[in-house]
């Protein structure tokens, strides 16, 4: 078409032709900009379900922090660790997103999110990043490591996906070159591709939490049902026997943790209500601190209280 002297009539039509890939080159492009915005409102939507998840187990953990102390609580300053800094990160983008969308009069109208200048003049600037661009780097490098510090050594499979999810080393360009993470992902990105790519680093904060939180409920659930909790214990009808009786005792099966201790202890030693200072809990064991008294049998006899999930549980014991 570049070639040779055109006519009028050969000129008007190169120019129409022009105009219609310009228009659908345009329509392409909008297209594809809608498109990344319903992928924005499908990703939101799953992490405010994740939110709510998270916070319920949170909620479920404190609470068994008040029943078994020493069981949870060094699961609770684990699981802190990674909700407090992952909530940092997650508030910071969150804050970052409404400044972009403070820009366009309807944030909903994803045609028109199409520049990235917000970005560029944000994090950019000819001689690299500018502070906030840093501050954003930063962030996201500190709650990298502050997370796997915190579970590499019971959980070191989630440690390698949060190191793969939040890598931010230079990213290798098919001509062999690198380039810096955070120019490849957002300089020169149009406003509503970058509004996706910090709600799916959302996803991977809320996606992390679940994972670190999961592992943890499901450790401790195996560590209780391991059968090297259960011992074996003697029980017996009746407290003495006389040569000539048949032993009739049992065999049974009982299970031991020393982390598990009653929330309250009332018992009564022949009808005598036995105070704090004549038994202790060692082990998860309540060990008497009583006189032998007389010959003959003595009764013990009273309730060993367990708080599970905010609901007192009575073990009787006599």
């Amino acid at each position: 078409m570049a070639g040779g002297k055109l006519s009028p009539r050969q000129r008007m039509i190169n120019l129409m032709y022009l105009v219609f890939i310009a228009m659908l080159a345009l329509n392409i492009g909008k297209e594809i900009l809608v498109a990344f915005g319903a992928m924005t409102e499908k990703i939101e939507a799953s992490n405010k379900d994740a939110e709510v998840r998270n916070d319920q187990f949170m909620a479920s953990l404190e609470l068994k922090v008040d029943e078994e102390p020493e069981k949870y609580k060094p699961l609770v300053a684990k699981a802190h660790v990674i909700k407090d800094n992952g909530d940092e990160l997650y508030d910071y983008i969150t804050k970052l997103k409404a400044e972009m969308n403070a820009t366009v009069e309807n944030p909903k109208e994803y045609e028109v999110k199409d520049k990235p200048d917000f970005l560029d003049q944000k994090f950019f600037s000819p001689a690299g990043l500018k502070p906030e661009g840093k501050k954003f780097l930063e962030m996201i490098e500190s709650y990298r490591e502050s997370v796997i510090e915190a579970i590499k050594t019971d959980y070191p499979t989630i440690a390698e996906g949060v190191e793969h999810k939040f890598n931010t080393d230079k990213v290798q360009l098919s001509d062999g070159t690198k380039q810096n993470w955070m120019n490849y992902h957002y300089e020169g990105v149009p406003m509503v591709a970058s509004e996706t790519k910090l709600t799916q680093l959302q996803a991977d904060i809320e996606s992390t939490e679940s994972e670190v939180l999961s592992a943890m409920l499901q450790g401790q659930l195996k560590m209780e049902a391991n059968m090297n909790n259960f011992t074996t214990i003697m029980e017996t009808p009746k407290p003495a026997y006389f040569s000539s009786d048949k032993f009739d005792g049992s065999i049974v099966l009982g299970k031991t943790d020393a982390k598990t201790k009653p929330n309250k202890v009332t018992l009564k030693l022949d009808g005598r209500p036995l105070s704090d200072g004549d038994y202790e809990i060692i082990d998860g064991k309540v060990k008497l601190n009583v006189t032998a008294g007389n010959v003959g049998e003595h009764q013990i006899e009273g309730e060993l209280m367990f708080l599970r999930d905010g609901e007192e549980q009575i073990v009787a014991v006599d």
